[in-house]
């Protein structure tokens, strides 16, 4: 079967540990990508830390393709820095949650940065809750500005991951990988109520090729089994290995 992305994780599942904590929670499952959030460090491109933030991932062998979930206002000096953050961090796509007011101005800075928006759906009540809220904000956009698919917010809302890749096509830039189960709980990967076969082939129907970021909100303290036994899950279906290229 052939492999479908390189899957790491958001650092939001390490949030009980420090930076390097994460690192090591990472490379303890066999991964070699993450998605930072603000958690561990800010989107600061001026940060006297970002040397070693960087000197660190390199010696440890990680990339980091996403950084996120941030949002974006009127305040086009504010966007502006983020993207140059991104840039400096080797980020290809900023998650996001955008207002209104700012994809105009997000329109000049992924063409001028290469680095895309994916925006974030956050579940029932947020601003981006299902894939109509999404497709209505991309469209006519620039193709760099496209989603991030939450497949655990996805359930929360009532709508099956799957479809909604379906439904997003090659607007669908990158993916948060998590598992929910009916009546309103977390669930490990491959153990709530996502159909991860079908999952896989709406990515393949879309030509996905971004990074995927698996986030893992159950036991903080020690996420590490229950995120092992996900990603056991997700690579059965998938044919994925790990540090694939």
């Amino acid at each position: 079967m052939p492999t479908l992305g390189h899957v790491g994780a958001q650092s939001y599942s390490f949030r009980k540990f420090d930076f390097k904590g994460a690192l090591d929670r990472l490379a303890d499952l066999g991964l070699d990508t993450m998605e930072f959030c603000a958690v561990h460090f800010p989107p600061d491109p001026d940060n006297p830390g970002l040397g070693k933030i960087l000197a660190e991932l390199a010696r440890r062998g990680v990339s980091v393709p996403c950084y996120g979930v941030e949002a974006f206002g009127g305040d086009a000096a504010a966007n502006r820095r983020k993207f140059e953050f991104a840039r400096a961090l080797g980020a290809r796509f900023i998650t996001a949650d955008p207002a209104p007011e700012s994809f105009d101005g997000l329109e000049a800075l992924v063409e001028e940065f290469g680095v895309g928006v994916a925006i974030h759906n956050h579940g029932p009540g947020a601003r981006y809750d299902k894939a109509a809220d999404t497709l209505r904000a991309v469209e006519g956009r620039h193709p760099l500005i496209g989603a991030c698919v939450d497949t655990g917010h996805a359930l929360r809302s009532g709508e099956a991951p799957h479809d909604v890749i379906a439904a997003l096509g090659p607007r669908v830039l990158t993916l948060h990988l998590k598992d929910w189960k009916t009546g309103g709980a977390e669930a490990i990967l491959g153990e709530g109520g996502m159909d991860m076969p079908k999952v896989a082939a709406a990515l393949r129907g879309a030509g996905f090729a971004g990074p995927i970021s698996m986030e893992f909100e159950l036991d903080p303290e020690d996420p590490a089994p229950g995120m092992a036994r996900g990603l056991a899950a997700w690579r059965q279906v998938t044919g994925w290995e790990d540090r694939s290229v």
